[in-house]
C-alpha cells in the first residue's frame, strides 16, 4: 500500500486531482474528497482520520509554482499532505514512515539537529517551518517540545496580495 511511506506520498504533490494516480490512492485510502470551508471551497480536503493522514488539493492558481503545471487555473492538484501523531486531533496516528527521517518521538531539539535551523518558528504555535524547495515543512511539537504532533508537507501558496 501506497500510504506506508511519507516519502512516497510526497511524490504525488502537484499531481491533478483526477490523475489515475490519485484515484488510485483515494480508493485505498476509502476517502472521497470533500470541499473545503463546509462546501465553499475552493479547495477539497480529503481526511482520513484512521490513518493519520490528510490530503489537501488547491487550485494551481492559488499556489505559488501553479502556472508551471499547464493545468487550467481552476484544476485542483494535490497539494499538502498532515501526518498526524496519535491521539492528535483525534486521529489514530500516521502508521507509515515519516518523510525526511523523522519521527513522532523526535523532540524539537532533535529535529532542528536533523534538519538544521529552521527558515521560521512561529511565536504563537510549538512548531518550526523550513522550506526545502519545491516544497516547504511544517513541524508541530507537544507543549512540552518533545514529540511531533503533527508534519505538514506542501507546495507553497501565493502570497496574499493586500486588499
Amino acid at each position: 500500500m501506497i500510504t506506508t511511506s511519507g516519502t512516497e506520498l510526497l511524490e504525488l504533490l502537484g499531481t491533478p486531482l483526477e490523475s489515475p494516480a490519485i484515484n488510485q490512492l483515494l480508493q485505498e485510502l476509502e476517502v472521497t474528497p470533500l470541499l473545503e470551508f463546509g462546501g465553499r471551497g475552493p479547495a477539497m480536503d480529503a481526511p482520513v482520520p484512521r490513518l493519520g493522514l490528510d490530503i489537501t488539493f488547491k487550485p494551481t492558481e492559488r499556489l505559488r509554482d501553479g502556472a508551471s503545471f499547464g493545468l487550467a487555473s481552476k484544476a485542483l492538484v494535490t497539494a499538502v499532505f498532515f501526518f498526524h501523531a496519535p491521539g492528535f486531533d483525534r486521529y489514530q496516528g500516521y502508521p507509515g514512515t515519516l518523510p525526511y527521517g523523522l519521527a513522532f518521538e523526535q523532540s524539537r531539539a532533535a529535529v532542528r539537529t536533523l534538519l538544521g535551523e529552521p527558515s521560521g518558528s512561529s511565536t504563537r504555535y510549538k512548531n518550526d517551518r523550513w522550506d526545502l524547495e519545491p516544497r516547504y515543512l511544517t513541524v508541530d511539537f507537544s507543549d512540552d517540545e518533545q514529540r511531533i504532533k503533527l508534519v505538514t508537507v506542501g507546495l507553497p501558496w501565493k502570497p496574499r496580495t493586500g486588499a
